[in-house]
């Protein structure tokens, strides 16, 4: 019996909401107290991870103290994170560098350099950007929400509104008055995410949505979706005090791909089980991006190509190795990242005698076969 265990997996695509699995990243607009009652104080300059009803008990990154977040992004690319401020801040504190309410930063871990200039492109003096994220992945358009009513060309954007950046036009990425009954003006969005056929947002005030699934006011703390007919709590994080606005508000990036001989050195291996005989190990190496929370493990028949169809879908441990009983056929196996919503590529064919050389493996061919239904590929990042 031969076995067979390189194949790749590239990035992502969205697919239903996942809660128990799905981490949230968010950052209070004032000091607050955990609320899973760990003691910690969450800041402003603080994300928090929230996932299944707990929360981080330390932040997942903290940005310098007195950074005043009120956008916040989590990128693909590890580390890398978007995010605006509120008011004027020098970043880091003494470079010399100020950014205003109306830009957008780019933070790689170390370095915070400006995404988007609000005043080259437009945006008008005292407007604050206080929602922002990429569509789709780290290349897509930047997707953003003012603070007040902004008029910018002949077009005024609501601050519920989220607006589409994309070539230096504005464009309308989510209509808040054309949603259902529509959104209040009273009501501000202050964090924002998006999967296909969702808009995600966070509301600074209780906000009254219908027509909706979830319940009729939304108080912060309750992150809402428009699926295109009507809003639905797409998550409430527990236990959220009133008195704390959600400031930025992120999903998980997308979840990457596992192996690509160009991009790692150590390729997807397999060995024989050291604890079940007849079972074999499959071993692999964590995705190219921030965003996999976990993987799936395919198998195909070799010579029946695309036959491939899950067999696990849960990393047990987090530990990048399986341990299973393969099928008792000469088999190949893919290694696919996924999170809440997306799934990574299933690798590539290489030819170089066809153009073009390089083409994605299609994921398997019934959605009962996968471990999480839709798929967009994109870029690692």
């Amino acid at each position: 019996m031969k076995w067979i265990a390189l194949l790749t997996a590239l990035v992502a695509a969205l697919g239903p909401p996942l809660a128990a699995q799905s981490t949230r990243y968010v950052t209070p607009d004032v000091a607050t107290d955990d609320p899973g009652g760990s003691g910690t104080i969450y800041m402003p300059w603080d994300v928090v991870g929230y996932s299944a009803g707990l929360y981080s008990p330390a932040p997942v990154v903290s940005f310098p103290p007195n950074t005043p977040v009120d956008a916040l992004h989590k990128m693909d690319r590890p580390g890398h994170w978007l995010l605006s401020v509120e008011a004027p801040t020098e970043l880091p504190p003494g470079g010399g560098v100020i950014f205003e309410p109306e830009d957008v930063i780019l933070f790689d871990g170390f370095n915070f350099v400006t995404f988007f200039d609000g005043t080259s492109a437009g945006v008008p003096p005292g407007v604050n950007v206080d929602a922002a994220f990429l569509a789709r992945d780290d290349l897509g358009d930047l997707v953003i929400s003012f603070d007040v009513p902004t008029s910018i060309g002949a077009v005024t954007y609501e601050p519920s509104d989220l607006v589409r950046y994309a070539g230096g036009v504005f464009s309308l990425f989510f209509d808040a008055s054309a949603a259902g009954t529509g959104v209040a003006l009273s009501g501000n969005v202050t964090g924002a995410d998006a999967a296909p056929g969702l808009s995600i947002f966070a509301l600074d005030i209780p906000t009254d949505l219908a027509p909706s699934t979830g319940p009729v006011t939304y108080i912060p703390g309750d992150i809402a979706d428009w699926d295109g007919a009507g809003f639905n709590l797409f998550d409430s994080l527990a236990g959220w005090p009133l008195s704390s606005e959600v400031d930025g508000f992120s999903c998980q990036a997308n979840p990457g791909r596992v192996y690509d001989r160009v991009v790692y050195a150590l390729p997807i291996k397999m060995n024989k089980s050291l604890l079940s005989p007849g079972n074999v190990v499959l071993y692999w190496a964590p995705s190219c991006s921030s965003g996999a929370e976990d993987y799936g493990i395919y198998e195909g028949t070799l010579g029946t190509w695309y036959s491939h169809r899950k067999i696990l879908c849960v990393d047990v441990g987090a530990d990048f190795q399986e341990d299973f009983t393969p099928q008792a056929v000469d088999s190949y196996y893919l290694v696919v990242p996924h999170n809440w919503a997306d799934e990574g590529a299933y690798g590539v064919d290489f030819d170089p005698t066809r153009v073009p050389s390089r083409i994605e493996r299609p994921q398997a061919a019934l959605p009962a076969d996968r471990c999480t239904l839709t798929q967009v590929v994109t870029p690692c990042p």
